[in-house]
């Protein structure tokens, strides 16, 4: 059965006319999607930002003490910092932003 009629079944047919890209013309990046689940380490921090944002922590500095305080640690077992925490961040979301190529996926 097909959920959604104007998507094409190959890349060969999807994009032009009424559709929104060529995908053979733009490059096409992972998003909200993984490999696999998450690891222990990233499911633990994912709930501590949640719940650092939950108690209103939004800027950095918030987040970083807020994290401390709950109990958040950085990879290396240390209390989290700002740099620590901006490179741990940046080193989970590149992963997230890394051009796919080939065809659509099943």
């Amino acid at each position: 059965m097909r959920y959604n009629l104007y998507l094409a079944e190959t890349g060969d047919a999807k994009g032009g006319g009424r559709f929104i890209e060529e995908p053979d013309q733009v490059d096409n990046f992972v998003f909200q999607t993984r490999g696999g689940p998450l690891d222990p380490f990233e499911q633990a921090l994912s709930q501590a930002l949640t719940a650092a944002f939950d108690a209103g922590a939004f800027e950095f500095p918030e987040l970083v003490a807020a994290l401390n305080a709950g109990g958040s640690r950085a990879p290396d077992g240390a209390a989290w910092t700002e740099p620590t925490l901006d490179a741990e961040l940046d080193r989970l979301g590149q992963a997230l932003f890394q051009p796919v190529s080939g065809g659509i996926a099943a």
